[in-house]
Parts: structure tokens; C-alpha cells; sequence
């Protein structure tokens, strides 16, 4: 038997929705513009960012996982943050953005793309494991990605529906 009582309603603040990911756009800007990681061995310093890490993995004759490093961790966050600053900038203004219903769409197929967090973890296992071979410092590339993961984690917490809600009234 079921009391049909929703087990978890979402905040439906789209002015906090806005703020998450204005956050998590400037964590995405600081974390492809400034290394992940500093790593010192016999008096050598290497830096690694976002885009070296695709490029290696090229390099070394994987282009699948460059691809997939790509798609996930530079392309579907750049469209998810602005397609969401696209919804959210106008809505909060009382306005209907153009093409609203494709770019809620197309949020909804491209979620499951994003693994942020996927490749936080692997960098922080990374970190561990080279920590025997060598010094390793993480750098404010790190530290953008994981303030963009909890922003983005974060946002899946709103009622996406009032999204929905704010277009109807605008519509009227």
C-alpha cells in the first residue's frame, strides 16, 4: 500500500539554480586554464592539465580514450553549463529563452554523458599511487574540478520541473 507522498521534492529556487551554475562555469573556466597537478622527480617539475591529459592519451595511440575524455569531461559540461545558463539567465528575468523545449531536451540526453566525477576519483587514485614515485601537489585545475563537481552533482538536486513551471508562466 503506498500513501502516493513524494519520497523527495527538489528545491525549486531557479535564482539558486542560476548561482550553482554560474559557480560551476567559472570551477569549469579554472579548471581547463590552470594544471591539475604538479609532480617533482629528480629536480624535474611537470605540470598536467585537462587538455594535456586528452593530448597524451592521443599520443600514446589512444584515440578512444582521448575521444572519451573529450566528450566527457570538456564537451558535454560546456554544453550542460550553457545551455543551463541559456534557460536560466532568461527565466529569471521573466523571459522565455528561445528554443526552450529542444535545450530541455537536449539537457535531459546529455546528463548521463557528463562523468566529471568520474575522472575526479581516477585523478585522486592517481595522486595516491604516484605519491611513491614522486612529489605530487595538486593545483587549482584540481581544485576548479571538484568545485565543478559538486556545482554540477549539485544542480540534480533542483526540481528540474520548476524549469518548466517558470516557462508556462512566462508563456502567458
Amino acid at each position: 500500500m503506498t500513501c502516493d507522498s513524494p519520497l523527495y521534492k527538489g528545491t525549486a529556487d531557479l535564482g539558486a539554480m542560476l548561482a550553482v551554475t554560474l559557480t560551476a562555469a567559472i570551477a569549469f573556466l579554472i579548471a581547463n586554464a590552470l594544471p591539475l597537478l604538479t609532480l617533482t622527480t629528480g629536480g624535474q617539475q611537470t605540470r598536467g592539465t585537462l587538455w594535456q591529459a586528452i593530448l597524451a592519451s592521443y599520443n600514446a595511440q589512444l584515440p578512444v580514450v582521448a575521444a572519451t575524455l573529450f566528450l566527457t569531461l570538456i564537451l558535454a559540461p560546456t554544453i550542460e553549463i550553457g545551455l543551463l545558463l541559456w534557460l536560466l539567465v532568461p527565466l529569471c528575468l521573466r523571459t522565455r529563452p528561445l528554443g526552450f523545449a529542444g535545450a530541455m531536451w537536449t539537457l535531459r540526453i546529455l546528463r548521463p554523458w557528463r562523468m566529471v566525477e568520474v575522472f575526479f576519483l581516477g585523478v585522486i587514485v592517481a595522486i595516491v599511487k604516484l605519491s611513491a614515485l614522486a612529489t605530487s601537489v595538486p593545483g587549482w585545475g584540481l581544485f576548479g574540478v571538484a568545485v565543478m563537481t559538486c556545482a554540477l552533482a549539485s544542480l540534480s538536486a533542483f526540481d528540474q520541473a520548476a524549469i518548466w513551471h517558470r516557462a508556462e508562466e512566462v508563456r502567458r
